[in-house]
C-alpha cells in the first residue's frame, strides 16, 4: 500500500509516478500502467481543486489468483451537491474542462463516489490488467492497513479465506506497534492461513497457544454464513466489529485479555443477518464513536469504498489502524 498526501498541485506529480511504478509492480503493461496514472492524476487533481487537498491510497487487490489495482482520493473538501451531474463530461465548477470524473469512470472497471455536502468526498478506482475484470465471488471485501505515522512495520493486519457458504475473516492488532506487534500479527495470519478449516472457537485457541512466543495480540474472529443468515463472532481484545442493517449499528461484544498472553474462556457468540447486512472490522487505531445512520445511502456502496470513508473520519492517527468491510456481494 502507498499513501500520498495531496495538499497541492506538485503532490499530484510523486503520486503519479508512484501509481505507475505500483501498477506495472502487478503486471500491467505499459498502456495499463499508463491508464492507472492517469486515473491517479485526475484524482489528485480533484483532491486539491474541489477537496482542499486530501489523501490519495494506493494498494493492490486480488481476487482468484488475479492482481490489480485499487485507487481511493479522500477528502473532507465542501462535498459534491449532485454526483450525477458532476460525471458528466463538460460539467465543470472549476474552469476546467470537466472531463476528469467522467474520464476515471471510463478508464476504471469500477467506479463510485460518495459525497455529502459539507463531508466531505471519497472515490473509488479499481483497475486491472487489460481491463479484464475477474468474476466476483460471493462475499465483497474492502480493507485498509495503516501503519502509525512514522513507521512503517505495522501490527495491525486482516486475514481472509472465502468459503462455500460465506466467508473467515481475522482481525488482528499486535500490541502496542512496531515490529514486534509486526511479528505478532504476522504469526497470527500465519497460524491463521494453516488452521483456517477450523471452527472459530478452536482457530482462536490454537492463535493462543501460537502467539505465546510472541508479545500477544488482540484478535477477533467473524464466520460468515450468508445461506443460513447467521455469523458466528469469537473475539479477544480491542479489535472491534459492528454488524450494520439499513440504519441501525449493532456492535459485537468481545472478552478481554491478550491472545498469546492472558485471556479467559473465549465466548462464541452467534448474530443473525440479512442478505443486506454489511460487516465492519477495525482495531482501536479508529474510534468507535461512528454511526452507520451518519452516512446515509454509504452501505449501498462498494465495501471498499465504506472502508475508505470510515478509515478518513475515524482515523486516531496515533496507532496503526486497520478497518475491513464485508458485504454480500450484490446480484
Amino acid at each position: 500500500m502507498q499513501q500520498f498526501q495531496i495538499g497541492d498541485p506538485s503532490a499530484v506529480a510523486p503520486a503519479r509516478r508512484g501509481v505507475s511504478t505500483l501498477a506495472a509492480e502487478l503486471g500491467f503493461d505499459t498502456e495499463d500502467a499508463g491508464r492507472a496514472a492517469l486515473v491517479a492524476t485526475e484524482i489528485g487533481t480533484n483532491l486539491v481543486k474541489h477537496g482542499g487537498g486530501g489523501e490519495l491510497i494506493a494498494q493492490q487487490i486480488s481476487r482468484d489468483g488475479h492482481f490489480g489495482l485499487e485507487l481511493l482520493g479522500l477528502d473532507k473538501g465542501p462535498g459534491i451537491v449532485d454526483v450525477a451531474k458532476c460525471l458528466r463530461d463538460g460539467y465543470s465548477t472549476s474552469g476546467s474542462p470537466g472531463t476528469g470524473l467522467g474520464a476515471m469512470e471510463r478508464l476504471s472497471q469500477r467506479f463510485e463516489i460518495y459525497s455529502r455536502p459539507g463531508h466531505g468526498t471519497a472515490v473509488l478506482a479499481q483497475l486491472w490488467p487489460d481491463s479484464r475484470e475477474p468474476p466476483p465471488g460471493r462475499t465483497q471485501v474492502g480493507a485498509l492497513v495503516v501503519p502509525k505515522p512514522g513507521e512503517i512495520a505495522c501490527g495491525d493486519r486482516y486475514c481472509y479465506h472465502e468459503r462455500v457458504e460465506g466467508a473467515l475473516v481475522a482481525g488482528i492488532d499486535g500490541l502496542g506497534h512496531g515490529l514486534g506487534a509486526e511479528q505478532a500479527a504476522v504469526e497470527a495470519c500465519r497460524i491463521f492461513d494453516v488452521e483456517k478449516h477450523r471452527p472459530t472457537l478452536r482457530l482462536m485457541q490454537t492463535l493462543h497457544e501460537a502467539l505465546r512466543p510472541t508479545r500477544g495480540a488482540a484478535v477477533t474472529l467473524l464466520e460468515v454464513d450468508w445461506d443460513a443468515g447467521r455469523i458466528t463472532s469469537v473475539g479477544v481484545g480491542n479489535v472491534a466489529a459492528a454488524l450494520i442493517n439499513g440504519n441501525e449499528t449493532k456492535r459485537i461484544a468481545t472478552d478481554n485479555g491478550i491472545v498469546g498472553h492472558v485471556i479467559s474462556r473465549p465466548r462464541e457468540l452467534t448474530h443473525a443477518c440479512q442478505p443486506d447486512t454489511v460487516l465492519v472490522l477495525h482495531s482501536d487505531g479508529l474510534t468507535t464513536s461512528w454511526q452507520a445512520a451518519r452516512y446515509p445511502g454509504l452501505m449501498q456502496h462498494h465495501a471498499a469504498l465504506i472502508a475508505g470513508v470510515l478509515y478518513r473520519d475515524c482515523k486516531r492517527g496515533r496507532d496503526d489502524s486497520l478497518v475491513v468491510v464485508i458485504r454480500r456481494t450484490p446480484s
